[in-house]
């Protein structure tokens, strides 16, 4: 009886040190990451000079220059936007009209830019192996914008195929196999249907600019004033879309919303942040929040300052990234604020930042 005792002591000793050692505890197979903010610096319009400054949200270090770096030749280009999708990051250049195509953790250029089919290309979405690319062509009048359009970019060929879209193509979002498209200077958003390339279209009360998905699948999109497009003050703000029905359901007036309608969406999805702007010439900004549930905007600024360019939201943690651009060729500022506007951080970046896109390295 002793004897099996010791032999089923034995056994168990044996099993628990396999067990302790096995691979899945070994500290070599524990995969470290770096979690980055990539900051998009437009550069110096008609210069040719856009970058990319890398920051790291964990060490709290910023540094400049990241394309040339990882590249070592200069960026040739300015950078109207930066999207990054299944680890690849896609630059949109609209004044070299071209899309730099890198890998999302060295930066290095994959292969060469998309040009030809791309002129003036803005905002990025895709799906599946196909990306959509709002561009505003060739523009002889912008009042109008003729020529925009939506390049659908085979992802593997890199070919390109036109979609018309009038009013000069703004800011992009895919929900339920629909394309939702803003606008540069019409009161309405184009609807593609992706699966037949046909358009439809929903009227709303300003000129669409930016979109967000809340939790419930609901689409917000800012809507603003614009210079060629004048809208009384108590039209513009949000509207919300139900995209199986593509009709309006709801408005929030935010009448003093910047121009450009730069919007951003907490990770739980319960409250948008929205950019604020004085009127030209004035340039007092600020940052006001939208409760989702609620459709109600906060009573007073979250955030002021000045010279306002950017704004985009932390995913891991929800601190507010605000990028600051004094003029068009000075450095800009990323300034860090928690979640209820307290300013945590500030860091030099390269000529006017418009956008953080946030992403995780694995070492």
């Amino acid at each position: 009886m002793n004897s099996i005792k010791k032999i089923i002591l034995s056994v168990l000793i044996i099993s628990t040190v396999f067990i302790s050692c096995s691979d899945d505890d070994d500290p070599k197979d524990i995969k470290e990451y770096d979690k980055v903010a990539y900051i998009v610096n437009y550069g110096v319009y008609g210069k040719g000079d856009g970058e990319i400054s890398t920051y790291d949200t964990e060490k709290e270090t910023i540094s400049q220059k990241s394309y040339q770096t990882a590249n070592n030749v200069a960026f040739t280009s300015n950078i109207q936007s930066m999207a990054i999708y299944n680890d690849v990051a896609y630059l949109m250049s609209n004044a070299g009209d071209k899309i730099d195509i890198l890998d999302a953790a060295t930066l290095k250029a994959l292969g060469n830019p998309v040009s030809g089919d791309i002129t003036k290309p803005r905002y990025f979405a895709a799906t599946g192996n196909t990306a959509y690319i709002s561009c505003w062509g060739e523009v002889n009048d912008w009042s109008v914008m003729a020529n925009s359009y939506i390049a659908k970019m085979d992802l593997s060929t890199k070919t390109i195929t036109k979609i018309a879209v009038e009013g000069g193509a703004e800011g992009v979002i895919i929900v339920n196999n629909k394309l939702f498209v803003g606008s540069t200077v019409l009161k309405k958003i184009t609807v593609i249907d992706l699966l037949t390339n046909n358009r439809s279209f929903i009227a709303v009360s300003g000129v669409p600019q930016q979109f967000v998905a809340d939790g419930d699948g609901n689409i917000w999109v800012s809507t603003v004033s614009k210079f060629s497009t004048p809208v009384p003050s108590d039209m513009i703000g949000f509207e919300v879309i139900n995209p199986k029905t593509n009709k309006v359901t709801a408005s929030v007036n935010f009448p003093g919303i910047g121009s450009n309608g730069l919007i951003s969406i907490s990770p739980d999805k319960n409250t948008i942040y929205a950019l604020g702007a004085e009127a030209w010439p004035g340039t007092a900004t600020t940052v006001y929040s939208v409760d989702v549930a609620k459709k109600e905007i906060s009573s007073g600024a979250l955030i002021t300052g000045e010279k306002f360019n950017g704004l985009d939201i932390n995913p891991a943690n929800n601190d507010i990234y605000v990028l600051v651009s004094p003029d068009a060729t000075s450095s800009g500022k990323l300034n860090i604020y928690s979640s209820n506007g307290v300013l945590l951080s500030e860091k030099e970046t390269g000529a006017s930042p418009i956008q953080a896109v946030f992403y995780t390295i694995e070492k």
